[in-house]
């Protein structure tokens, strides 16, 4: 009991060290920041952007036109309070709900050259006419999309209203012509749907588990060299076993690696939260359990190696070389995600494999894909891949820390643990 007590006091001086050096470490600070600011910009910016409501000044020419652009006026009015949706002619060909707006109408004289206001920029736009159906609208080189639907909603209204009143029909009449019944739908196999697109849910996650992975390891490979070269690793190993020691550096690394995610994913969530984007809270909550359970286990499971990797290398040069194998196990995976995103055999498949199942089996549970225990399988055979691999990572591990004079080949350093 005391010597597993020893161990487990060592192994925690030796991830406490490793944290220690991370925290100082400015590049790890400075690409925290950057992912905080661009998380936080990415769910702030697009709600800010569409609450801000436009001002447009409309220049008006023409009985119809002005009738036309009060009648705008008062749907982008409306649509600020309620998201007004569409008069039924224009929601019939799904235009969508109506965008708000803040019109001012300018009326012009007969005869008097409206171009030129809109030259001078004193309008974004003008509409002229007489009449509902010889409307034209001007604009220098394009018009306000708001303002653009917002007449077209406006001049479609007045123009049912016009044909109706001239055919005779009652109120009751236009509504069914205009209001057709939509049919309904019936999803056989209906996929989660929320605020955020599954698919954009599972490319975040697998960018996230790329990025820290590659990163972290990375770091890993440098500290365990930049330690060979520095003489400082001959003091650690006379001091403390070599497995205590590689045991330290991944407990450390892995603690600095989830807690990086966890303050990414929680400023995302606190953008989202104070954005008013609930649902985007409550998708993300729900699908960030099997996220995070697989990158433990993932991240485990390469750590070893790319410690491995760095030990491998007598210099910091050499670390290209000795980690391309680490690059592409991170790598591939990544891309494997992405082009097996939709549903199929091949997805099934890679979800087991234990490089691509860290980010594939989530993927799976986010979308709706896989039975309850297939996460739990899939789990278990990435634990047993990730122990195989510790234990031949101690062992390579152990074979190659002291060595310094040139770069090791890994079947040199399992021949040299002996």
């Amino acid at each position: 009991m005391n010597g597993a007590m020893s161990a487990w006091g060592a192994i925690r001086v030796i991830a406490g060290r490793e944290v220690s050096v991370k925290l100082r470490d400015r590049a790890f600070i400075g690409s925290t920041v950057f992912m905080l600011v661009l998380v936080t910009a990415a769910t702030l910016i697009p709600v800010l952007i569409q609450q801000r409501v436009p001002s447009i000044r409309v220049a008006v020419q023409g009985a119809a036109a002005a009738d036309v652009v009060d009648l705008a006026t008062q749907l982008g009015h409306d649509a600020q309070d309620s998201g007004t949706a569409l008069p039924p002619a224009l929601a019939v060909f799904g235009e969508g709900g109506l965008p708000a707006a803040d019109l001012t109408s300018v009326e012009v004289e007969p005869g008097r050259d409206v171009q030129q206001l809109v030259r001078d920029g004193d309008v974004a736009a003008a509409v002229v006419g007489e009449v509902p159906t010889g409307l034209t609208v001007i604009a220098a080189q394009s018009v306000p999309s708001e303002l653009d639907v917002l007449l077209r909603a406006a001049s479609s209204e007045l123009q049912i209203q016009q044909a109706a009143a001239d055919a005779g029909l009652s109120a009751d009449q236009v509504t069914a012509l205009t209001s057709p019944v939509m049919p309904s739908t019936q999803l056989l196999e209906a996929r989660p749907t929320g605020a955020v697109p599954p698919e954009l849910l599972v490319l975040v996650f697998a960018f996230l588990f790329y990025l820290s992975v590659l990163t972290f390891g990375m770091s890993i490979a440098q500290s365990v060299v930049e330690e060979k070269q520095s003489r400082v690793i001959e003091l650690l190993v006379a001091a403390l076993p070599v497995r205590w020691l590689l045991a330290g550096k991944v407990l450390g690394n892995t603690v600095m690696a989830l807690g990086q995610i966890v303050v990414i994913l929680g400023a995302g969530l606190a953008g989202a939260t104070v954005a008013g984007q609930g649902e985007v809270v409550r998708q993300v909550l729900g699908a960030s359990g099997w996220f995070v359970a697989f990158f433990l286990l993932g991240f485990v499971m390469l750590a070893c190696l790319w410690a491995v990797a760095g030990s491998l290398a007598s210099r910091i040069e050499d670390l290209q070389a000795t980690t391309v194998v680490m690059q592409v196990l991170v790598i591939v995976p990544f891309f494997a995600a992405l082009f097996t995103m939709d549903s199929g055999p091949v997805q099934r498949v890679l979800s087991y494999v234990p490089f691509t199942a860290p980010l594939l089996m989530p993927a799976r549970v986010v979308l709706g894909n896989a039975a309850p225990w297939e996460p739990v399988v899939s789990a278990l055979v990435v634990l047993a891949t990730g122990v195989a691999f510790v234990l031949i990572g101690a062992r390579l591990y152990e074979g190659s820390l002291l060595h310094t004079s040139s770069r090791l080949k890994a079947l040199q350093a399992w021949r040299a643990s002996r």
